[in-house]
């Protein structure tokens, strides 16, 4: 079966074109971050995969959840994605529109994990030397996660900078057993 991402592509493609061409970058930038909370929702997951239910129905619940947040094109998008087969894909879709618009605005989105919060000057500094190593616009996100025991794992697109200490440790270990 085909990557995840590779089947997720041409949709994501599609929908950039169409949001370029009529300027609604951001309204589908909404729609897509509030199809995707939906349908990464474990009870939608069932609902999507259940083959007593049809895709109508489905269709039919997420629009029911969407409610404002769901305008013609968006609907059609929807079944679209029903009658392929790819409900379930519309999170990576999401993504990779995302990844589409934020490319074409000069921006990145970058991960920042370490082992204790991050405070707002070295945000800016990571934001800082990011933007110059990466030449575009960048939006930090944090996460703690105490298990790094120090450093951080900075994640911008396709680039990992891993300086965590658990990495380090892991790095001398290996190298003392071989």
């Amino acid at each position: 079966m085909a990557e995840v991402s590779t089947l997720a592509r041409p949709y994501a493609q599609a929908i950039f074109n169409l949001a370029q061409s009529n300027n609604t970058l951001k309204l589908w930038s909404d729609t897509l971050a509030l199809f995707k909370e939906v349908t990464a929702n474990e009870s939608m997951i069932e609902l999507i995969n259940n083959p007593d239910i049809s895709d109508e129905q489905v269709i039919g619940v997420i629009a029911d959840v969407c409610q404002d947040g769901l305008d013609e094109q968006g609907k059609n998008f929807l079944y679209v994605a029903a009658e392929n087969g790819r409900l379930e894909i519309i999170p990576v879709i999401a993504e990779s529109f995302e990844a589409m618009r934020a490319e074409e605005e000069g921006s990145i989105k970058a991960q920042v994990i370490s082992a204790y919060a991050v405070n707002a000057t070295q945000k800016k500094s990571i934001a800082s030397a990011l933007k110059k190593k990466l030449g575009r616009e960048v939006t930090i996100t944090t996460q703690t996660d105490k298990s790094l025991l120090g450093g951080v794992i900075i994640r911008a697109g396709d680039m990992v900078i891993d300086g965590s200490v658990k990495t380090q440790l892991e790095k001398i270990s290996h190298s003392l057993l071989s």
